[in-house]
């Protein structure tokens, strides 16, 4: 008999803010994604090739063809907060001249950054990203008497934009850097990144876990006098993390237009209708086990997925051939050859 036994983990930790596209229909527990997360992409890939009827059915034992094989799955989910976070902001200046131009950028940085180290955020947390320095031109027009103006492009000045790097380790000061960040002018906060310090602990844990979570299924199927022990078996894994940047969904709330006012004849004005953006994390439906499954901020999520496949020896089956010796007589004697 083949058994074939699979683990899968899944862990989550904070990370950088992008977004997705999704939308609120009339039912406000109607959550749809338009855009599907990395995870369930790659769910789609020659590891995860799983049938909606597997999907539906996670935890069971998969009963392969061949009579001595089975495989296990276990998939595991671990959301885990970020240890560090990085934001990026961006500031564009023009000047007449580039030493202008330098300067006055320059004086704009040096404000924003003597902000924040009132966070407790040391010079060493704080890094300067160059990005380019450019002209700009603008068109004269040059007039003659007996033809068409000419539009000439000249020199007008120059751009500069440079990024500001800030690392700090906790998440809620982020609105005093965006408060300070303001009132310097700087409007453009580009990315906020999440790291973990020990992911080789979050791996170790995962293994863990997804071991001893195969172990259990192995005693259960001993009961049934399966022996797992001794045969021939095979261990896959594979890894992956998930950042908040692909978790991001954004929706329109669900708003009733009235035709009251094109019956009256009166005149009609439209608003903008607004959009709120919301960490939509991977649903726990798709695991087995989840570790930390109650958050409160965005996390980053690591998947760890160990599958186990056992080749059990089929037993063999001995013939044993039965001789009679007959004597002279007419005797009849039954004679035992292995």
């Amino acid at each position: 008999m083949k058994i074939i036994l699979t683990l899968f983990i899944c862990i989550s930790f904070p990370g950088s803010f992008n977004f997705a596209f999704s939308q609120r229909n009339m039912n406000q527990n109607t959550f749809k994604s338009n855009s599907k997360s990395d995870y369930l992409m790659r769910r789609n890939d020659s590891y995860f090739n799983y049938t909606q009827q597997d999907q539906n059915n996670i935890g069971r034992v998969s009963q392969f063809t061949k009579d001595n094989e089975m495989i296990f799955e276990v998939r595991t989910l671990m959301n885990v907060k970020a240890n560090r976070f990085l934001a990026v902001f961006n500031l564009t200046q023009v000047g007449k001249t580039a030493v202008e131009t330098d300067k006055l950028i320059n004086d704009r940085i040096k404000n924003f950054t003597n902000d924040v180290k009132s966070l407790s955020v040391n010079d060493q947390d704080i890094y300067i990203d160059m990005i380019y320095l450019i002209p700009t031109f603008e068109f004269e027009v040059e007039k003659k008497l007996f033809s068409p103006s000419n539009y000439n492009e000249v020199p007008k000045g120059f751009e500069m934009q440079k990024n500001v790097h800030i690392s700090f380790s906790d998440i809620n000061k982020i609105d005093d850097l965006v408060t300070m960040a303001a009132q310097n002018e700087i409007y453009d906060l580009v990315k906020i990144d999440f790291f973990v310090d020990n992911t080789e602990g979050v791996y170790d844990t995962l293994r863990e876990r997804s071991v001893n979570y195969i172990n259990k299924e192995l005693k259960t199927f001993e009961k049934l006098n399966i022996n797992f022990k001794d045969e021939f078996h095979v261990v896959k894994e594979h890894t992956q993390t998930i950042y908040p940047d692909s978790q991001y969904s954004d929706y329109e709330s669900f708003v009733s237009q009235s035709v009251d006012a094109i019956k009256k004849n009166s005149g009609v004005s439209t608003i903008r209708k607004p959009i709120t953006v919301a960490y939509d994390q991977i649903p726990y439906s798709e695991f087995h086990i989840v570790i930390n499954p109650e958050i409160l901020e965005p996390v980053i999520q690591y998947v760890y997925t160990m599958q186990v496949k056992y080749i059990l020896d089929k037993p063999e089956s001995k013939s044993k051939k039965e001789y009679i010796l007959v004597s002279p007589n007419g005797d009849m004697k039954r004679l035992e050859i292995e």
